[in-house]
């Protein structure tokens, strides 16, 4: 495979694996895949955009923000569309039909509010998406630190889980009843998670900002790949996720280079079923039982 080639694939992967991330962080404690993850996305972009290049605030500081409002929004719509199906059943899937209708609502918002040019976004210094030859590859540094920040997440919120937090979020995860009865607040454990996968949403947005530009086409498209990710990689599993995340990078930039870029999306949903059907939890995930 043309080295160039696996640089672009291994980056996309990686901006992937942060949606699929995001998926699972929301998930775990809450059992519920939030269908808004990709405006959610497009939002930290959008907010980034707005304040690293519109306002010209520095990069640090413009991200932390975009971070923060979008943490914020992903709270709201945890109280208003996912608390309340939760609290009349937590096996209802109510929940898919009011985050859709949070995603379309997002979507119209920033529609009229940035309309649909796409804005270009500075990478921090002193990194730059100028490429440099690296063991016969062209590769920038800032596709390099996306790469690194990437796995550096990963392994931060796996390790998480290995804290008294984490595992009350595994114990709500695995039966929310049960954790309960424990003296553990399933309720603030999904507001938590909400606003943490807000912010996970967000960076993930602000590092694509530079590679794929901030507009409002950016939430749909990861939003497909990053579920797909979460699902190839097995459900709640983040280093499945991160492995996922660069099959499905991989599939598409050989897809792209054999075939047409008009068919990256067939052949990742084809690779995806294929694993699927010999892996139906996915790549590290498991079946699961309960007892009664």
């Amino acid at each position: 495979m043309d080295l160039d080639l696996l640089v672009g694939a291994l980056t996309a992967g990686s901006l992937y694996a942060l949606v699929a991330m995001g998926f699972n962080i929301l998930y775990r404690p809450t059992n519920v895949f939030n269908f808004a993850q990709g405006d959610l996305v497009m939002l930290g972009a959008m907010f980034g955009a707005t304040f690293i290049t519109l306002l010209g605030l520095p990069w640090f500081v413009g991200a932390a923000l975009a971070m923060l409002a979008v943490a914020a929004l992903a709270l709201v719509e945890e109280k208003i569309a996912v608390a309340p199906v939760l609290k009349n059943s937590a096996s209802s899937h109510g929940w898919v039909i009011t985050t859709l209708a949070v995603s379309m609502i997002f979507a119209n918002l920033v529609g009229l509010g940035w309309g649909p040019d796409p804005i270009a976004v500075r990478p921090p210094a002193p990194l730059s998406t100028d490429t440099f030859e690296l063991f016969g590859a062209n590769i920038s540094s800032y596709q390099i630190a996306v790469m690194v920040i990437t796995v550096v997440l990963v392994l931060g919120v796996e390790a998480f889980y290995g804290t008294r937090s984490g595992k009350a979020v595994l114990a709500v995860a695995e039966d929310r009843d049960a954790a309960l009865l424990r003296g553990i607040n399933p309720n603030r454990l999904s507001s938590w998670s909400f606003f943490l996968g807000g912010g996970v949403a967000a960076l993930t947005g602000v590092l694509a900002a530079p590679v794929l530009y901030a507009s409002t086409g950016l939430g749909p498209s990861l939003l497909l790949k990053g579920f797909a990710a979460a699902a190839v990689g097995g459900i709640g599993n983040n280093r499945g996720a991160l492995l996922a995340g660069y099959i499905i990078g991989l599939v598409e930039a050989v897809a792209a280079a054999l075939l047409s870029p008009g068919y990256q999306l067939a052949a990742t949903f084809a690779v995806m079923l294929a694993i699927l059907l010999v892996r139906p939890h996915g790549l590290f995930g498991r079946a699961e039982a309960r007892a009664v």
